[in-house]
């Protein structure tokens, strides 16, 4: 009888168990982990932001299809409209959602941190990737915040080198935005002018959304300027050098890579002409990775075309979906924390680590210039092999 019963316990032991791993499984399988994306979909930045967010899905659609994760991974997209009240209000949301174990964005530096203390507070790791104001990152912001991306100082260095060092301007008017994206610029230039004992010959800042720059246009033809420094994005950018060319200045027009987008070309091919600027990353032709990822990207009939921050999207989801591998079956916020800012990544651009402010150690830029109406390599162009000249030289 004692036997018969211990075979029962036995039994129901063993039923109870199998029942409990079932059902783990059953669950594991419908389980949902979401990620948060924010960028400008719509409004001045829209061609920066649509372009980021279609590369950063194309890498969770292949994730999800490779079947290579124990749960379907959800991504909450959240237009922030280039405005910092509209990227908090949707910040607010990915936050509210208790699926969600990290985020990532944005494109602008204002939205950015707006946004940054609302996923620090409800402890949710996010990983900027197209933001690039220094001081983003920090001791105090670290773990929760890391960037993939360059910062502007990262970006001005090498543009300061080419136009000053390398190409020999030396009378630079400066023009950027006072918004934090613009101020930061301003700074930034304007060290990489002081280190080499220059001041610039003339400097304006303007308020976002200006469009008519007439007035500046006059000051710059009338300062002996070379060069025009744009510090701010293409919003207002495209205005001044518009203006610029149908008053025929004869300037270099330069400036990072918040220029360098498609919009930047509707002024014309003859306005746009030979605007230089910097891009951050490596040359994605150069490496099987980045061929694959354009070939894969232009494959989808997209209709925006990969832009400067675009890759930085896509190897944020490399980033995420890396980490998420390394959490295991069960990824939590603070197990992602740690995982993104202590991890080792390889992606399209290289091998991704951050430092003790969350900062990526991955750095590299190109430059870019307009020849007949598209982007291109500096390197490729008929201006570096001296068939075209920039304006500001005779």
């Amino acid at each position: 009888m004692k036997k018969s019963y211990r075979f029962i316990i036995v039994l129901l032991l063993f039923v109870v168990v199998l029942i409990g791993a079932f059902q783990k499984s059953a669950f594991a399988a419908k389980e949902v982990v979401t990620l948060g994306f924010l960028g400008p979909i719509t409004g001045p930045c829209a061609a920066e932001g649509s372009a980021a967010r279609n590369a950063f899905l194309m890498a969770i659609d292949d994730a999800n299809a490779s079947g290579e994760y124990p749960y379907k991974i959800n991504v909450i997209v959240v237009d922030d409209q280039s405005d910092p009240s509209v990227g908090a209000a949707g910040a607010q949301k990915i936050v509210a959602d208790p699926t969600v174990v990290a985020a990532t964005g944005h494109w602008n530096s204002g939205v950015a941190a707006a946004t940054s203390p609302i996923f620090i507070e409800n402890e949710i790791p996010f990983l900027i990737w197209g933001a690039i104001r220094e001081d983003l990152t920090s001791k105090e912001t670290y773990p929760w915040i890391t960037r993939s991306a360059p910062t502007n100082v990262q970006e001005n260095k090498p543009l300061a080198k080419a136009v000053i060092d390398d190409m020999g301007y030396k009378n630079i008017f400066m023009v950027s935005t006072t918004d934090s994206y613009g101020s930061a610029n301003t700074v930034a230039f304007s060290k990489e002018l002081e280190s080499r004992g220059m001041k610039p010959v003339g400097l304006e800042e303007v308020q976002a959304e200006t469009v008519d720059f007439n007035a500046i246009v006059a000051k710059i033809m009338k300062s002996g300027a070379e060069a025009v420094y744009w510090g701010g994005t293409n919003t207002e950018g495209v205005y001044l050098k518009e203006q610029l060319y149908n008053a025929g200045a004869d300037v270099l027009f330069c400036g990072i890579s918040g220029i360098k987008t498609d919009d930047f070309l509707i002024i014309g091919e003859k306005a746009a002409e030979g605007t230089l600027a910097v891009q951050p990353g490596v040359r994605l032709d150069s490496t099987e990775a980045g061929r694959k990822f354009v070939e894969e990207y232009n494959s989808k009939g997209f209709d925006v075309e990969i832009n400067a921050f675009t890759p930085y999207a896509y190897e944020a989801a490399l980033i995420l979906l890396q980490a998420l591998k390394n959490c295991g079956d069960e990824p939590t916020p603070e197990l992602m924390r740690d995982a993104i800012a202590k991890g080792t990544f390889v992606g399209i651009m290289g091998t991704t680590t951050f430092d003790e402010i969350g900062q990526t150690t991955l750095v590299a830029a190109n430059l870019m210039v307009v020849q007949d109406g598209k982007w291109m390599y500096y390197e490729d162009s008929e201006y570096a092999s001296g068939k075209r000249s920039f304006g500001g030289k005779k």
